[in-house]
């Protein structure tokens, strides 16, 4: 399913882009809600939960229009959320806080935009996604650091750009990763590893810029 999702994503960055109408230039602030729960713990061993909070951050896009209803939008964020691990064993729970964490998000999005002209335009897409997950290298309780694997996953999307003049906008949008993505969390210097399904919640609004 993963490498389905990943071929998706780069055929979607790899469309005819000398067809297209218009350029969009689209730089806006992103929060993500992390929807994470463990699926998979390694038996017999000290149990870790890596909890994600909400984060924010920024974000860079181009949307390239192939008609007045039809774009192509590839977007990357780099966004900030401070992590804590549940630590549970037969007999003992305790929490440990490793600051902040980092997370980039990179999207490929197909857009149908609900109407060709007026001032506020709304759209729905779907797509494929990537996450980069930065490993953690902070000694804790019974672990030296957190590496984790980078998930793949499907995007749904909606939002609305408002025109305000011939080269200027405004965008916000909200991106949802419908299906759940895994990354397994491998803790370094124990036999420990968990598998989170999660299903990201990403919304943003920002400045667009058009060519």
């Amino acid at each position: 399913m993963q490498k389905l999702l990943f071929a998706l994503a780069l055929t979607l960055v790899a469309a005819p882009l000398m067809a297209q109408r218009r350029v969009d230039l689209i730089f806006d602030v992103e929060g993500v809600r992390q929807n994470s729960k463990p699926s998979e713990f390694t038996p017999n061993e000290t149990r870790f939960e890596p909890r994600f909070s909400t984060g924010g951050g920024l974000g860079l896009g181009i949307n390239w229009f192939f008609s007045d209803r039809l774009s192509l939008e590839a977007k990357a964020a780099a966004i900030e959320s401070s992590v804590r691990v549940r630590i549970s064993g037969s007999d003992y729970l305790t929490f440990a806080d490793l600051g902040h964490a980092q997370i980039y998000p990179m999207t490929a999005i197909l857009q149908w935009h609900l109407n060709e002209h007026g001032a506020i335009r709304p759209y729905l897409g779907a797509g494929g996604s990537y996450t980069i997950l930065r490993n953690i290298e902070k000694k804790s309780n019974g672990f030296s650091g957190v590496n984790f694997k980078d998930p793949i996953g499907l995007v749904l999307d909606g939002g609305l750009e408002w025109r305000l003049s011939t080269k200027w906008g405004l965008n916000a949008d909200v991106r949802y990763v419908a299906i759940e993505t895994s990354s397994r969390a491998t803790f370094v210097g124990t036999r420990s590893t968990v598998e989170l399904d999660s299903r990201p919640l990403i919304a943003s609004a920002g400045i667009v810029y058009h060519f």
